[in-house]
C-alpha cells in the first residue's frame, strides 16, 4: 500500500502519515544488506515490563555472530539499549568490536528501564511514542549521554524499542542530532496492542523530517504465495494479512493456515524462526519487486539459550548462527550482494534538502 504523494508545498515530511512520499533513490548497483541488532537486556517479551529487566548476560555470545559477520566482511550496528550502556558486562564487549572498526553503534529505547522514570509501567508505557514528546526527548538524551559515555561516540542511528515510534520521532531526533531511523516495520497495525499503525508507510528507505533530512530504513518483511503473484498489487496482501491478522481470526490460527498453504506468508527477514529456504525465498520475491535495500535483524538475547522463544538450547543457537552464516552466503556470492551499514547508505544517498549526497 503506497501513501499518496507529499503535496509540493509540505516543507515537512512524515513519518507515518502519507504525506511523506519522498522515497529515497538508491543508486543502481548490487543488492544492498544492512544488519541491525536489536541489544539489549534479556525480559519476557510478553510483560510485565519491569525497571529490574537489566541483566545483560546475552552480550558476552555476541562474539559468536561477530566472527560470522568478519568472515563475510559485514559491518553489522549494534543498536544498544540503556542496560547495555550503562553496564560494563554490556558494553565492554561490543567496544572491543568498535575499536577494531568492524561495527557501529546506534541507540534502542526501551522506556521501562531508561530514566527519568516520569510514566506507570503498562503494555501501552512499554511504547515510546505513548509517551509525552518532551519526555520521550528526556530518556533518548539520557540513552544518547550513556553511549557517549560508554563507548567514546555519539549515536546518529535509532531504533525504538517494540517499534514505537510516532510522528513526533522527527523533531525527537533531529534535536538529539540523529540521522537516520530504523523503527518502521511496513505493512503492519500495532494498534491493537498499542502500538503504532505502519500500513501506510513505504516499504523502502525514504526521506522524512524537516526538508526530509532523516532517513528512515524500515525493516525487511515481506509477502510470499498465490496472493502476491501478478496481476494482483502489494496493497491486496497488506489489506488481507491485515484483516487475517484481527483477533477473531487470529484465535482461529488464520495466519498460519494461510502461510501454511502457501496462500499468503508475512517473513521477517530475520534467522529467528525462519529457516534460510524462507529467507531466500523472500529475498527473490523482493528482487523480483525491484527491492534493492534489504535490513537482516535479530536481538541479542537470542545468543543466549533461554531468553527468546527462537533459541532455547545449544541445539537452536548452532541453527541459529548456520542460517545467519549461510544467509550471508548466499547474498554475497549468489547474488553478489553488498554489504552497508545505515550511515554508508545514507552517505550514497541524495538527500531531498538540496539533491546532493547526504
Amino acid at each position: 500500500m503506497q501513501p499518496a504523494e507529499c503535496p509540493p508545498n509540505c516543507r515537512e515530511l512524515s513519518l507515518l502519515s502519507p504525506c511523506h512520499r519522498q522515497l529515497a533513490v538508491i543508486p543502481p548497483g548490487p543488492p544492498i544488506l544492512i544488519v541491525a541488532i536489536d541489544t539489549e537486556a534479556e525480559f519476557d517479551w510478553k510483560g510485565p515490563f519491569l525497571r529490574t529487566h537489566t541483566q545483560v548476560r546475552n552480550l558476552r555470545n555476541q562474539a559468536l555472530a561477530q566472527e560470522i559477520f568478519d568472515r563475510f566482511k559485514v559491518k553489522p550496528i549494534y543498536l544498544v539499549d540503556y542496560a547495555v550502556a550503562t553496564q560494563s558486562e554490556g558494553y565492554l564487549p561490543l567496544r572491543a568490536i568498535l575499536e577494531t572498526g568492524c561495527c557501529e553503534i546506534g541507540a534502542h529505547l526501551h522506556p521501562w528501564i531508561t530514566p527519568p522514570f516520569a510514566e506507570e509501567l503498562s503494555n501501552r508505557t512499554s511504547f515510546s511514542h505513548n509517551l509525552p514528546a518532551p519526555l520521550q526527548k528526556e530518556k533518548l538524551a539520557c540513552l544518547t549521554d550513556a553511549i557517549v559515555s560508554s563507548f567514546g561516540i555519539r549515536p546518529v542511528c535509532y531504533r525504538a524499542g517494540r517499534y514505537g515510534v510516532g510522528e513526533e520521532a522527527a523533531d525527537v531526533l533531529e534535536s538529539l542530532g540523529y540521522v537516520v531511523d530504523m523503527s518502521v516495520q511496513p505493512a503492519i497495525d500495532m494498534g491493537r496492542i498499542d502500538g503504532p499503525d505502519f500500513r501506510l508507510t513505504p516499504n523502502r528507505p525514504y526521506w522524512f523530517g524537516r526538508g526530509g533530512s532523516l532517513l528512515e530504513i524500515p525493516a525487511t518483511p515481506g509477502f510470499t504465495g498465490m496472493f502476491t503473484l501478478p496481476p494482483l498489487s502489494e496493497s491486496l496482501s497488506v489489506w488481507l494479512y491485515d484483516r487475517l491478522s484481527r483477533p477473531a481470526l487470529s484465535k482461529v490460527r488464520a495466519p498460519g493456515v494461510f502461510a501454511r498453504s502457501r496462500v499468503l506468508e508475512r517473513i521477517p527477514m530475520t534467522p529467528e524462526g525462519v529457516s534460510l529456504t524462507e529467507l531466500r525465498r523472500l529475498t527473490q520475491k523482493l528482487l523480483n519487486r525491484e527491492r534493492r535495500v534489504f535490513v537482516l535483524s535479530y536481538h541479542s538475547s537470542s545468543l543466549l539459550p533461554g531468553n527468546t522463544e527462537y533459541v532455547r538450547s545449544a541445539d537452536d543457537l548452532g541453527r541459529f548462527l548456520a542460517t545467519l552464516a549461510a544467509y550471508l552466503q548466499f547474498f554475497s556470492e549468489e547474488l553478489s550482494g553488498t554489504f552497508m551499514t545505515p550511515t554508508e547508505l545514507r552517505s550514497a544517498l541524495s538527500s531531498p534538502i538540496n539533491g546532493t549526497a547526504a
